[in-house]
């Protein structure tokens, strides 16, 4: 099991940087009412990975194995998702403000600040596991951990364990906001413009890094 948590790794750190997810929290905690906002998108992001990983783990489960029970389309599927990683990193490097542009804000971004608990829930499952970039990390997580062949019990063990790993930088804001909000308000207005800034470079830097990983194990397990 600690062999299938060090192979998932990488993919539960790129998970974890999602910018816009993390400017969203960041506006909930600055809202009138911060901590059952903030804390429902946190569980929303934290299932949401889960169940999308799961849901990739059991599919790959019941595709083509050899005799010796080793997934004969991991491989496949990792190239494929590697290649649409490399394609989307590069559409997110493109869509990045050049120096001098104006930032202009996502129209959904002004609407956070008063979202309702629902709602919050909501966005977090859409930031989580949904949205394109955590939709391929998170199908890439469940893929990797089958073609690791630990058991069920433990594939579940290791799914939920990098699900909530893959939450933390989103934790520790709302965390902190329980005994010290008024204190991080100006550190998370600050991290908040940063994180919609710099989101379509972040998030193809780390789209190109996961792409290269992916192929680069699917390749790995072929040449075996």
């Amino acid at each position: 099991m600690l062999d299938a948590i060090g192979t998932v790794l990488p993919l539960a750190v790129a998970l974890a940087l999602s910018p816009l997810a993390i400017a969203s929290v960041v506006l909930m905690l600055l809202s009138s009412k911060p901590r059952a906002a903030s804390f429902a998108f946190l569980i929303g992001f934290v299932i949401s990975i889960a169940v999308v990983s799961t849901a990739a783990f059991l599919l790959a489960s019941v595709l083509p194995h050899s005799d010796d029970d080793t997934s004969i389309s991991a491989p496949y599927l990792l190239l494929l998702l590697g290649i649409a990683a490399i394609v989307l990193a590069v559409r997110q490097w493109r869509a990045r403000p050049k120096p001098g542009d104006e930032l202009e804000l996502p129209g959904w971004i002004a609407k956070v600040e008063g979202i309702s608990t629902p709602s919050a829930f909501t966005l977090g499952a859409f930031f989580g596991g949904i949205k394109p970039k955590n939709l391929l990390l998170s199908v890439g997580l469940g893929v990797s951990v089958e073609a690791t062949m630990i058991s069920g019990g433990e594939a579940a063990i290791v799914l939920v364990a990098v699900a909530v790993v893959s939450s933390i930088p989103i934790m520790v804001p709302v965390v902190l906001s329980m005994v010290a909000l008024e204190r991080i308000s100006g550190a998370l207005d600050r991290l908040r413009d940063w994180m919609v800034r710099h989101n379509s470079a972040v998030v193809g830097v780390i789209l190109l890094l996961v792409g290269v990983l992916l192929i680069g194990k699917a390749l790995s397990t072929l040449g075996a």
